[in-house]
């Protein structure tokens, strides 16, 4: 939406005073946007790091599970797994753990292909954990879309809900704003005999 009375500066001071009705209703029509785009900002955000637990409780099953099932066969037909197998899945188990902590959360890395890259090394431990890349691939892929579709409007990255105000004085900020403006104000807004109760 294009906005007439409303700039990136007006949102970065925080609040407009309102001098028309137009003024009044776009003001109004940006708290609404800005309420939805913070919604929709906030959701990509808890997406993002809800994929992050569940993909890690994920992971850790089914490496348990793959550890217990490989353990029955080998105990079953009496095959071994070599020592450099074992090493490269506990260094791809740690390693990934840890690149993708590194990453995300120290980093902030939130680049798709990064991710995905960084996830491929579970790969090394089962093929059967394929849907870690893809996951991660499609999470942080929506993640992207959203921020990309969102820094285009107006309070990036914030936005900030406007606080609107009606002063009907020649105050052209709060700090020229005094005693004498706010009682013409009252006495114009509502006037009295000059008794307070």
């Amino acid at each position: 939406m294009e906005y007439r009375y409303i700039t990136q500066e007006v949102i970065d001071s925080g609040g407009r005073n309102i001098t028309s009705p137009e003024m009044f209703e776009e003001a109004r029509q940006y708290n609404i946007e800005a309420a939805k785009n913070y919604n929709r900002r906030h959701g990509a955000h808890v997406l993002f790091n809800v994929w992050m637990i569940v993909q890690f409780i994920y992971f850790v099953y089914k490496v348990i599970r793959i550890l217990s099932e490989t353990t029955m066969k080998q105990f079953g037909d009496g095959s071994y797994t070599p020592d450099i197998l074992v090493w490269l899945g506990v260094l791809a188990f740690f390693g990934y753990i840890g690149l993708i902590i590194w990453f995300a959360y120290f980093k902030h890395c939130r680049n798709k292909f990064i991710i995905a890259l960084i996830s491929l090394s579970v790969i090394a431990i089962s093929w059967r954990l394929w849907l870690i890349p893809v996951g991660n691939f499609l999470v942080t892929w929506y993640y992207e879309y959203v921020e990309n579709e969102l820094s285009k409007e107006l309070g990036y990255p914030s936005f900030t809900q406007l606080n609107i105000t009606t002063f009907n004085s020649c105050a052209d900020s709060v700090q020229n704003l005094t005693f004498d403006s706010i009682r013409e104000k009252a006495n114009r807004d509502h006037p009295h005999n000059g008794e307070f109760l």
